[in-house]
């Protein structure tokens, strides 16, 4: 007898094939376009790019199997016409793909609140407040997910771990057996917990005999409620069910984020990067694959465009960038505020309200070829004088560079040693704004 699967891992297992043969599909384009055509990108050749924009449309409107945008008919139209536009260049392919994660965040939102997910919680009053967070659409996806995690983790089970280790051991099943062990050992855990195993043996029997899992369970139901048997431990077992069709849908949500932004950096490099130029990892010392490493971003741009002697830091995997991303960036591209940097001395630091963005400052980069890097704009203003006085000051001295900037200055009326600048925008340049201007300057696609 043929085992039944339950939807969602379906969903799941035909999601990751999918995404690979389209990975795999777009690759052999791009390679074969720098092979045959001598381009850097199909972008820059007519033919090559029509088969790319068809292959990832395809992707999504003629997908032959079932998966999460499968029936959501406005958004496949408007993405139809994206992909229009994006054949006469009038969007790009990072809008397209922005307005994919977008629909996938309230795909998942609307997944949570069908799934009834709230019923799982541990005590009424939880459940109450789940609900009205489901339903409020003023919480971004992403906390909604967060928040979801923290509720239904009980420790005894890692969900995504879980997920993941299910999901593998099913798509590499070739039995109905070896697929009813899957179902056991996820929902029964036999090997954590004996003694409820050997409780449920009347429905472990029934799996290991073809019956669907979803059967096995309602006759679980059937058999507590008909016995009026121990109700926290029905809900223990609902729960678990639910926990794992949840834990798909924020997996695939935190890694359709991870995914993109891998994707980004590497994009943002791949222009200007050789072959033969590639330093070897930063972490494993391995030589990266041209085809997919991750740079720095903070030190391409200030390598690549503005020119200063800075040897880009590159991780040949998204392990290694796990392990040394954050210190490098600590270490070698540090707030040149030091000690004065706001984030030391102000614990009110707004993380979400634009103020954190990172900027450089002008005259460092632009004239001196010093990579003065600030954690903010408020940061550099803050810290303005103390900057220019023992940077701009000692190099223009040291150059016989003349001071040609005190119009832009606003000195204190009670000290006149005292100053701030006038506009500190005109002394900064923005991150996003450097990494705009540079796409624009070489025609590089990031994104």
């Amino acid at each position: 007898m043929a085992i039944t699967m339950l939807e969602p891992w379906d969903e799941e297992i035909a999601l990751q094939k999918e995404r690979q043969l389209c990975a795999d599909d777009v690759q052999t384009i791009k390679v074969s376009c720098v092979k045959d055509h001598g381009k850097k990108h199909p972008i820059e050749c007519p033919d090559c790019w029509t088969r790319l924009l068809n292959r990832i449309r395809d992707r999504y409107l003629n997908s032959a199997s079932r998966e999460w945008f499968s029936g959501r008919r406005p958004f496949l139209l408007e993405l139809d016409t994206m992909f229009s536009k994006a054949h006469t260049f009038e969007i790009d392919l990072k809008t397209i793909e922005q307005r994919i994660f977008d629909e996938k965040k309230e795909w998942y939102r609307d997944k949570v609140k069908n799934l009834g997910l709230q019923h799982a919680a541990k005590s009424p009053s939880e459940e109450r407040t789940l609900q009205q967070r489901i339903n409020d659409r003023s919480i971004p996806a992403d906390q909604l997910a967060s928040e979801l995690r923290e509720a239904f983790s009980d420790g005894a089970v890692q969900n995504q771990e879980a997920l993941n280790g299910f999901i593998e051991r099913l798509k590499l099943a070739q039995s109905s057996q070896a697929r009813n062990d899957a179902y056991v050992d996820i929902f029964f855990q036999p090997s954590h917990d004996p003694s409820g195993a050997a409780r449920s043996q009347k429905y472990i029997d029934m799996i290991r005999n073809g019956g669907p899992i979803a059967e096995a369970i309602s006759a679980m139901i059937r058999d507590r409620h008909s016995a009026k048997g121990d109700q926290e431990q029905k809900q223990a077992l609902h729960k678990k069910l639910e926990e794992l069709k949840r834990a798909k849908a924020a997996h695939e949500l935190d890694k359709a984020r991870r995914d993109k932004a891998r994707q980004d950096r590497a994009r943002a490099a791949a222009p200007t990067i050789n072959q033969h130029d590639l330093p070897p990892c930063s972490v494993c010392s391995k030589t990266p694959d041209v085809q997919d490493f991750i740079i720095c971003p903070l030190c391409q741009i200030l390598s690549a465009y503005y020119g200063l002697r800075i040897e880009p830091v590159i991780f040949c995997s998204q392990e290694c960038e796990d392990q040394r991303y954050e210190s490098h960036v600590n270490g070698a591209h540090e707030c040149a505020s030091g000690q004065g940097c706001v984030r030391l001395h102000d614990e009110d630091v707004e993380m979400d309200d634009g103020g954190t963005v990172l900027v450089f400052c002008r005259e460092c980069v632009e004239t001196l070829g010093i990579p003065s890097t600030f954690c903010s704009s408020r940061c550099f203003n803050e810290n303005f004088q103390h900057h220019r006085d023992n940077v701009h000051l000692a190099e223009w001295k040291s150059t016989q560079h003349g001071t040609n900037d005190e119009n832009q200055l606003e000195f204190d009326s009670a000290d006149k040693t005292r100053y701030q600048a006038r506009k500190i925008e005109e002394h900064l340049v923005t991150f996003d704004d450097a990494m705009t201007e540079w796409q624009r300057k070489t025609g590089a696609i990031v994104k």
